[in-house]
C-alpha cells in the first residue's frame, strides 16, 4: 500500500491535513461540510446499504454515523475520496472513528476517480486495501454513488469471491449511480474483463495483472451528454 506524502498534495488540499486542536477549526470544520461539501443533504439520507456480513458502503458520513457504525460492530473505515484531507468531513470522521475504536483509511497513492478507468497500480492498491482491513468494514465517497460502488463491487470480487457479473451490479440508479454518464466507464472496467473472459477464464486480479489496459478502456467508452449533465450539476458527484 502506498500512501501520500502531505508534500505532494497542492496546499489547498491540506486544510485538514492535521487533527482538530482549535474551536476555530472545529467550526471550518463542520461549515466544510454541512455546506461546501452539501453535507447538509446528507443528515438524513445515507445511501447505505450493507454489502455482506463483512461489509457496508454508504455516502461521507457525519460523526454521529461513526457512533452507528460502532453500534454495528464495524472495525473500519475506508475513505475513498483522493482529496480526503481537503474535507472537513475527513478531519470530523477521523476524530470520531479514533474515539470509538475504529481503523481509519484514506485510499491513497494510488486514487480512484469517477470519471477516469482508474490505472491498473490503482485497482491493485484498492485490492490490497480490502484484503487487509480489519472487518466489518465500511467503504464511502462523497454520494456513495460512483467510487463506493466500484470499490464495493471490488470489495465482493476480491474479498468474498463473488462473480464479477453480479458484484458489477453495486454501480446501479440504485445508488444514484448513472451509467450513461463519465462515471460509467467505472463500469466498462468489468464488462472489458467480462468480454475478454469469453475466450479466457483469469480471476479478476490476474486479468487486471496481465491484460488490463485502462486507456483501451477509456477509448472504448462513450457517455451521454444529458446522463452527463444530470450527473454533474443535478446530483453534484465529484
Amino acid at each position: 500500500m502506498r500512501e501520500t506524502d502531505p508534500s505532494e498534495l497542492p496546499p489547498s488540499w491540506r486544510r485538514f491535513l492535521d487533527p482538530i486542536e482549535t474551536s476555530a477549526k472545529r467550526r471550518e470544520a463542520w461549515m466544510d461540510l454541512l455546506f461546501r461539501d452539501l453535507g447538509i443533504l446528507r443528515l438524513f439520507w445515507k445511501n447505505r446499504s450493507q454489502l455482506s456480513s463483512r461489509g457496508w458502503r454508504s455516502n461521507q458520513p457525519m460523526p454521529a454515523d461513526v457512533r452507528w457504525a460502532k453500534r454495528k460492530g464495524i472495525r473500519a473505515i475506508l475513505n475513498a475520496r483522493h482529496d480526503a484531507v481537503r474535507h472537513g468531513g475527513h478531519a470530523l470522521v477521523r476524530e470520531a472513528a479514533e474515539k470509538a475504536g475504529i481503523a481509519y483509511y484514506v485510499l491513497a497513492g494510488f486514487p480512484i476517480f469517477s470519471r477516469t478507468a482508474p490505472s491498473q497500480d490503482a485497482i491493485l492498491n484498492a485490492a490490497d486495501i480490502l484484503q487487509s482491513l480489519p472487518y466489518p468494514a465500511l467503504i464511502h465517497c462523497k454520494s456513495g454513488a460512483d467510487r463506493a460502488g466500484f470499490l464495493s463491487a471490488l470489495f465482493l470480487i476480491v474479498v468474498e469471491g463473488v462473480p464479477v457479473e453480479e458484484a458489477r451490479k453495486q454501480l446501479s440508479w440504485r445508488y444514484l449511480h448513472l451509467k450513461g454518464s463519465k462515471t460509467g466507464v467505472l463500469d466498462a472496467v468489468f464488462q472489458a474483463y467480462l468480454d475478454d473472459s469469453k475466450t479466457s477464464a483469469k480471476p479478476f486480479l490476474d486479468w487486471v495483472r496481465e491484460d488490463y489496459d485502462a486507456e483501451r478502456v477509456m477509448a472504448s467508452f462513450r457517455p451521454g451528454t444529458f446522463a452527463d449533465l444530470l450527473d454533474r450539476f443535478i446530483m453534484r458527484h465529484e
